[in-house]
């Protein structure tokens, strides 16, 4: 050390990394415009963090005009960062949308005008071509903020109208196998559902909500779903948001027949059903039942004990798969709700999410009081993952019994500070004998049981008005 007479400072590297509470972070799986972006490659079968809408930007080439219908992720994007109630994040995003496989040839006669004309379609931005010219010397090529790509005359060469060749996005080759996608054992590479295998590796992040808005109504993509949702990547527990398909189911009926036809019934999805207007745009209403929910959870800390049912939603209307709009008053939602399609209704002045239950739900068969509100399975999901995370660093340490005993005891904290929050009636944690024999605890294996009660949502209330004349006896001067 050099020799010091004074007052110094110095800048030193963190050592800490960024981390992420283990609250509601979703994940969406379609397509997005990644045609625009120079270098795509980042965005494409991988998980991508989006923290705001200028990340949504630059990361996965949103603009605000996009066809919600081809770039599915756009309407997330909208959904979430142009919410007038709460804009809210951050969300994970895979792409499957591919520049490089899902294209087709096309050219344009651009018109210029001082030197500059535009391209309305979905260019490939690095396939870009006048035969002749060359980019960067004789002209550029770049996406503007609405959408559309920009030609430049750089060198005062061009000819207008000048022919312009390329390659565009064909959205028509994007398939249900896309979104499904599939893990190369040899290779290692995973596309589409698949990567959210590798989220919390890949991101730190504990994957929690998935869905795959403008797929999730198609069977095949519903039943990847709900089967990823279980111990993703070895460990944790998910649920998914799905749709009902708008377009065939047009009444309360026949979404009800629809669901059960097509086995919208696990107790790991929550089902919506129809879509929603958001002033002059439609979105699926998967997208903003996941909004509801992390709105709400984030107001909680990230527990999810309160139900997203009858909390307010940044739409104007609800609408079928053809645009129609159609009504549905509280009753019309309650004969959705009893057979576990959650909706949204127009109720105390305000449009909200209607239906706290999962697809799981039929009232009067499901029985099991675990599974009839969706707070119950998502808190005691939450509970398992949260164990994990605060837990790793104990893996493949020594485990004695005062060990056991610091683990019952942090445990039956976090459970009690659960309860006097609200968020929990009831919570004990034992490390019970009959749970861990002998020849488990040989092979390091420890169980650790813990039961709780969710905390019930107050689905209805009722006041009984009784009449009485008891109240006559003030006029005659008796006590009434």
């Amino acid at each position: 050390m050099p020799y010091k007479h004074g007052v110094y400072g110095e800048i030193i590297p963190s050592i800490e990394q960024i981390t992420y509470g283990q609250g509601t972070i979703p994940v969406y799986i379609g397509t997005a415009p990644v045609h625009r972006l120079a270098e795509y490659s980042g965005a494409v079968n991988t998980p991508v963090l989006i923290n705001s809408l200028d990340e949504a930007k630059t990361k996965l080439g949103y603009v605000e005009n996009d066809d919600f219908d081809d770039f599915t992720l756009a309407a997330v994007v909208y959904g979430h960062f142009k919410n007038k109630i709460q804009p809210i994040g951050p969300f994970i995003f895979i792409n499957v949308l591919d520049p490089a496989t899902h294209k087709t040839t096309g050219t344009a006669s651009v018109t210029l005008v001082d030197g500059k004309g535009y391209i309305d379609d979905y260019v490939i931005l690095n396939s870009i071509s006048i035969t002749g010219e060359v980019k960067g010397i004789d002209y550029t090529a770049e996406y503007t903020t609405d959408g559309r790509v920009l030609i430049t005359d750089i060198g005062g060469g061009l000819v207008s109208p000048v022919t312009v060749s390329f390659d565009k996005v064909d959205l028509t080759a994007v398939q249900d196998s896309d979104i499904i996608g599939s893990y190369d054992p040899a290779t290692g590479k995973r596309t589409g559902l698949s990567c959210v295998q590798t989220i919390y590796e890949e991101l730190n992040i504990v994957p929690s909500i998935l869905s795959a808005p403008g797929w999730n109504h198609k069977p095949a993509v519903e039943t990847e779903l709900v089967s990823a949702c279980f111990k993703i990547g070895g460990h944790w527990d998910a649920i998914c948001v799905t749709d009902i398909d708008p377009t065939n189911a047009k009444t309360i009926d026949a979404a009800i027949n629809w669901k059960k036809t097509n086995n919208y019934t696990s107790n790991r999805e929550k089902v919506c059903w129809p879509k929603v207007k958001v002033g002059d745009k439609t979105l699926w209403m998967s997208i903003m039942a996941i909004i509801r929910m992390q709105q709400t959870d984030y107001i909680n800390d990230g527990v999810p004990y309160e139900s997203p049912s009858n909390k307010q939603l940044d739409i104007t209307g609800l609408v079928l798969g053809d645009g129609t709009e159609i009504k549905l008053n509280s009753e019309d939602g309650n004969k959705l709700n009893e057979k576990g399609i959650t909706t949204a209704v127009y109720f105390g002045g305000k449009w909200v999410l209607w239906g706290p239950h999962m697809a799981n739900y039929e009232y009067g068969v499901t029985t099991k009081p675990e599974e009839i509100f969706d707070v119950n399975i998502r808190t005691n999901l939450y509970l398992t993952n949260d164990f994990q995370v605060r837990n790793a660093s104990l893996v493949d340490t020594p485990i004695a019994r005062n060990d056991i005993d610091d683990i019952l005891n942090t445990e039956q904290l976090r459970l009690n500070a659960l309860i006097s929050e609200g968020k929990l009636l009831y919570g004990t944690v034992e490390f019970r004998p009959e749970s861990n024999p002998t020849s488990d605890l040989m092979q390091g294996d420890f169980v650790f049981d813990t039961m709780v009660t969710n905390t019930p949502p107050g689905k209805s209330l009722t006041t009984r008005v009784q009449y009485t004349s008891q109240g006559l006896n003030s006029l005659t001067g008796g006590e009434a």
